[in-house]
């Protein structure tokens, strides 16, 4: 009998265990941000945009070749290149993923923007300070970085050797470079909701809410007011991997809204291609990737699905200027 409470206790340990490692676990969405990505957002964000750059520099498209012409391309541009050796950074290796997310509180514009990577923090920091744009200035030990922002202020720092932050607050800033954030934000059901729909494995992962602001302004367009008015959420997406695919999720009220929807995209999808045939200058790779273009739909989501293969990315690239 005690040898059976012993196992049975030992049980529950281990599988108490599992549900805190479980729901420690980042939502899927925001996973590119690292294993503490759901941390550094706002709480209660309408807007929420990870890029994982780790991820796309280590895909097999970019490790065909592609990495290395961008970074021949950065070193043949003179601003480019004096700008690279200015940070001490170089785009494809040190920066791995950058968070944003912005929305209202007490009907207040907030915003956080977090840059993961790994950095040169005096060749940084020289740099900043020699702009014209920026003022710095010291909070304890926290180093502030005050910059110009199309008529507001930022406020910028340090949080240990891997993490630039940048706020609209000083307060918050220092906040958060003095101790990381030791808890998920708190987001709203229909963001989280979304956020869950992604992989984790996504270049570019970005949730919106329709608020009823962006259906004001939708309503200036019949078409896009009709398309917008049952929307709760909006998500987009790009992953590379061996080619590159695009996906837009519009996450409706309710199942009638997404069949409405996805019949209105269908519609307006026949009138681009019909558009496209006839137009003569669009180069026959353009017209093959919009072909490619899917419409799909769950009970109450429409789904926009666009993959581009590595071959149309070659013949596309041809067609550049010097390509």
């Amino acid at each position: 009998m005690l040898a059976i409470r012993r196992f049975a206790l030992a049980a529950l340990a281990l599988a108490l265990l599992g549900l805190q490692l479980t729901t420690a676990a980042p939502i899927p969405g925001v996973k590119a941000g690292g294993d503490d990505g759901d941390k550094w957002l706002l709480d209660e964000a309408e807007m929420i945009m990870v890029f994982n750059f780790k991820q796309m520099f280590d895909s097999k498209l970019m490790k065909s070749g592609y990495t290395e012409k961008m970074r021949e391309a950065m070193m043949n541009n003179p601003q480019a290149k004096e700008m690279a050796d200015k940070l001490g950074l170089d785009l494809t290796k040190d920066i791995d993923s950058i968070i944003i997310s912005g929305g209202k509180q007490k009907d207040t514009p907030k915003g956080r923007f977090v840059l993961k990577g790994n950095f040169d923090i005096e060749k940084l920091s020289k740099a900043m300070k020699s702009s014209d744009k920026v003022k710095a200035s010291k909070e304890g030990s926290i180093e502030v970085f005050e910059v110009e922002m199309q008529g507001a202020n930022g406020y910028g720092a340090f949080a240990g050797k891997n993490a630039f932050i940048l706020t609209e607050s000083k307060e918050t800033t220092v906040a958060l470079a003095k101790s990381a954030p030791e808890k998920a934000s708190t987001l709203n059901k229909d963001v989280k909701a979304a956020l869950a729909t992604f992989t984790g494995k996504e270049s570019m992962a970005m949730v919106m809410v329709v608020t009823d602001e962006l259906k004001g302004m939708a309503a200036m367009n019949k078409q896009v007011e009709a398309a917008v008015k049952s929307l709760s959420t909006l998500t987009a997406s790009i992953t590379v991997e061996d080619g590159i695919t695009l996906k837009l999720v519009g996450n409706t009220t309710d199942a009638k809204s997404a069949a409405s929807l996805e019949k209105q995209l269908t519609g307006l999808k026949a009138i681009a291609e019909i558009g496209l045939g006839m137009a003569e200058m669009v180069p026959p790779v353009a017209k093959e990737v919009f072909e490619s273009l899917k419409i799909d739909k769950t009970r109450d989501s429409v789904i926009v699905t666009l993959p581009i293969t590595k071959d149309q990315i070659e013949k596309a690239a041809k067609l550049a200027p010097g390509g």
